[in-house]
């Protein structure tokens, strides 16, 4: 028995609309440019006394020994709020400064800032994301890995 459904063509246009939508979100990447990062951290080092409790960050603005890459602008490294042993790394440049020049520091809200716009980007839980200025962009992060001595930061690609 074949059975023929009618559907009217206002709900087939609806129905079309709604499976479309969600591929209609802007997908904003960070318009710092790609540049190489590979850079270790021994925990047992000076340099990284500020990353043994949560929240604790450390920028990077100079390359430690000369086969080691910080980014376009540096690195900014954090250990995670939430939990104990894990950790991000972003670009020190500003995604919308694009400069050398315009260096984030990190703010009294444990917020990445831009000097120079203001604008903030939250670091604490991976994003990124942009929560105040000008900027749309999130921030260039990339990939870290434990070692048995410490942190490996490095890029994705």
């Amino acid at each position: 028995v074949n059975t023929l459904i009618m559907v009217h063509p206002k709900s087939l246009y609806l129905g079309i609309t709604l499976l479309l939508l969600p591929s209609c979100g802007v997908d904003v990447h960070s318009t710092v440019p790609d540049a190489p990062v590979y850079y270790e951290i021994d925990f047992a080092s000076s340099e990284a006394a500020s990353l043994r409790q949560p929240s604790g960050y450390l920028r990077i603005e100079e390359r430690s020994i000369e086969n080691s890459a910080i980014g376009f602008g540096g690195l900014l490294v954090v250990h995670s709020m939430l939990e104990n042993g894990v950790y991000y790394a972003y670009d020190l440049a500003c995604p919308h400064e694009v400069s050398t020049d315009a260096l984030l520091f990190v703010n009294d809200q444990l917020e990445a800032e831009c000097p120079q716009c203001h604008s903030t980007y939250s670091i604490l839980y991976g994003g990124g994301g942009p929560t105040g200025g000008p900027t749309k962009a999130p921030l260039r992060s990339y990939a870290t890995q434990r070692t048995s001595r410490g942190l490996l930061i490095y890029n994705r690609y």
